[in-house]
């Protein structure tokens, strides 16, 4: 009997949820701001621990103070078996910062210089103003695009959409027409070399400097690196 109540016990756990802050670099509240989140904890099996899904993927706004006020979830696993799960914020996205680079990581605080910074106990996220960056930029469509994959293979699996789905789809063709329209005609520069690289082989970075190469002669302006990368799923949400 006493096996069954602490069994039972055992198969529940509870997860208070959070208060995210989300701010300007300097630390002005930024409203409107996405969260996009999901609940995930660890099951345990021999050899090596996996992570399970505890909680679909929700989108909320940041308040005219910058708070996003994430709800907890009870969940019902298998006891001993599967872990108590935790929050894992997938990405933080300011339209007016053209900042979609950042999240919050379940728990290790992790930042980026000129892109997000998130405090050590994981509640405050201090975002960058990114428009003057094009590389920056773009990566935060590539955020978007790889999300909204996910989100619409979801309903193409009959899985119903969070709710804000519709609106991040518009505010994505929004940015790409933003970026296109400041940077289009912008010659595209070779990147820095990555630091993995630089200890590498001199053929291995001769390598490396021919591709950059071929790739930047074979879309020399930001207008094309972006047509290739997002126009065609901008004109199918367009159509939707």
């Amino acid at each position: 009997m006493l096996f069954a109540v602490v069994l039972t016990i055992a198969s529940f756990s509870a997860s208070c949820g959070r208060t995210l802050t989300i701010t300007d670099l300097p630390g002005a509240p930024v409203s409107g701001a996405y969260a996009i989140y999901h609940y995930e904890g660890w099951t345990f099996s021999l050899g090596e621990s996996i992570t399970y899904q505890a909680s679909p993927v929700a989108i909320l706004k940041s308040d005219a103070s910058g708070l996003v006020a994430i709800p907890g979830i009870v969940r019902v696993h298998w006891p001993f078996i599967q872990g108590a799960p935790e929050l894992a914020v997938d990405l933080i996205y300011a339209p007016t910062l053209h900042n979609g680079l950042a999240w919050v990581n379940r728990r290790v605080a992790i930042s980026r210089p000129q892109e997000f910074d998130v405090s050590a106990d994981l509640q405050t996220v201090r975002l960058a103003d990114v428009s003057a960056d094009p590389v920056r930029w773009e990566g935060t469509l590539g955020n978007l695009r790889s999300l909204l994959d996910r989100l619409t293979s979801q309903q193409m699996r009959g899985e119903a959409a969070p709710p804000l789905t519709a609106e991040l789809i518009e505010r994505f063709t929004l940015e790409y027409a933003a970026m296109l329209d400041r940077y289009g005609e912008t010659p595209r520069v070779a990147p820095v070399m990555p630091e993995a690289l630089r200890t590498a082989s001199d053929q291995e970075k001769r390598e490396w400097r021919a591709m950059v190469d071929k790739d930047l002669a074979a879309r020399p302006r930001w207008k094309d690196e972006l047509e290739r990368g997002y126009g065609t799923q901008v004109r199918l949400f367009e159509r939707r």
